[in-house]
This record gives structure tokens, sequence and C-alpha cells, in this order.
């Protein structure tokens, strides 16, 4: 239990680098470039998810369930894409229907992803 503890704070400290790298590339690319925000949150979204899978299997998740690289890795795609899936539809939701500024629905959606990411990528790619 302790273990999962110092792996959930790990993740979150992470998590946090990672969230305010996309926010800052969303907000760049948003407000300075032009680009509608949706889109611009698929790009930030998937630029911190290099940084946040080097950091995960160097820092935080010692143990691993799957031996291959690629397979592991294949699978750290599956569950980012849904985590992709998330993070769009609740921006878009957000921002949409209750006028919520795009930076405010993000934050709200990086704790959503937050706990998916977390709690898949422990149970299934990370397993004690």
């Amino acid at each position: 239990m302790r273990e999962l503890k110092i792996q959930a704070l790990k993740y979150t400290l992470v998590g946090g680098l990672c969230t305010i790298f996309d926010i800052f590339i969303l907000y760049i690319l948003t407000k300075y470039m032009g680009i509608n925000y949706l889109e611009s949150s698929v790009i930030s979204f998937m630029s911190g998810v290099g940084l946040n899978y080097i950091l995960c299997i160097f820092w935080i998740f010692e143990i691993r369930s799957i031996d291959n690289r690629l397979h592991e890795f294949l699978y750290y795609v599956i569950i980012t894409l849904g985590a992709l899936a998330i993070n769009t539809l609740v921006i878009w939701s957000l921002t949409q229907y209750l006028g919520v500024h795009f930076i405010i629905s993000k934050m709200f959606a990086s704790l959503i992803t937050l706990v998916w990411n977390f709690t898949l990528r422990k149970f299934y790619l990370h397993n004690i």
C-alpha cells in the first residue's frame, strides 16, 4: 500500500508537469497561432505523452507486467488514445455547451485523465 501511495504521488507530480506543458502548448497554439481550441488540445495533449511515458517507466513504475517494450508501448498508446478521447470530449462539452473557457475546461479534463491514466497504467502495464 505504501508503494502505491508513493507511485500515486510521483504520478501526480509527473502529471502536473506534463499538464502545465500541455496547457502552455494549448494556449500558444490557440491564442497566438489561431488554431481551433479542439485541434490545439489534441496537439498539446500528444506533445506531453512522450515525456510522460519516459518519466513513468524510468521514475515511477519500476515493475513491468509486459517484458516486450514494443507491446508495452502499444498498450500505452491504446490507454492514451482513450485518455485523448475523454480529454477532447470534456473540453468540447464544457466549452461548447456550458461556455467554460477552454483552459478551464482543459484543467478539468486533465483531472479526469489523470485518474484514467494512472489506474490503467498501474494495473495493466506495471502491476505488482
